[in-house]
């Protein structure tokens, strides 16, 4: 892990991790980073917008732009354009970027992790047949590999996801 990826970190040993499920594989952000998890929420498209942004929802009034990590990270998910079925939006809160959501095949429970367990699982730059830039994108925003007791635990940094996803687009650019 890097130093400016375990800042985040520093003031805590022990972080509670709201986990998720995308395409298989277990990820975690920051529970104080989440603000809510909503399911069946109805997106609304951006045409031609990065194929990583979803579209937009309207929560209790407010809109909110939602990336879809599955293109980001290269990830296989069924989707027909403007039909997102079976997904649920976890919600980040205002403190990690603009207000915005990311699409998740599935919500999993609040897993308390020691910082000092987190493994730094940066690729070595490998050959494979993953795009260099894809590989950047994802060893940017996953901090490090956690180790629990039955899988490992990718753990995001969610204050890179809009900075680093869609070659860092703002809400308010996706239109």
């Amino acid at each position: 892990m890097s130093d400016n990826d375990l800042d985040i970190f520093l003031n805590r040993s022990v972080i509670q991790m709201c986990t998720f499920r995308m395409a298989g594989r277990l990820y975690g952000v920051d529970i104080l980073d989440v603000k809510e998890v909503n399911e069946n929420v109805n997106i609304t498209p951006i045409y031609h917008a990065p194929p990583d942004v979803c579209g937009y929802i309207n929560i209790r009034g407010q809109i909110l732009l939602v990336v879809n990590l599955h293109e980001t990270f290269g990830l296989n998910r069924e989707q027909k354009a403007g039909q997102i079925t079976g997904g649920k939006i976890v919600v980040f809160k205002q403190s990690v970027d603009e207000p915005f959501g990311i699409l998740v095949d599935e919500v999993c429970d609040v897993v308390p992790i020691e910082t000092k367990r987190i493994v730094d699982r940066r690729s070595s730059g490998g050959d494979t047949s993953e795009s260099r830039e894809l590989r950047r994108i994802r060893d940017e925003m996953v901090v490090g590999v956690y180790p629990l007791e039955k899988e490992l635990l990718l753990v995001l940094n969610a204050r890179l996801i809009l900075s680093k996803g869609s070659k860092g687009i703002k809400p308010g650019e996706a239109a």
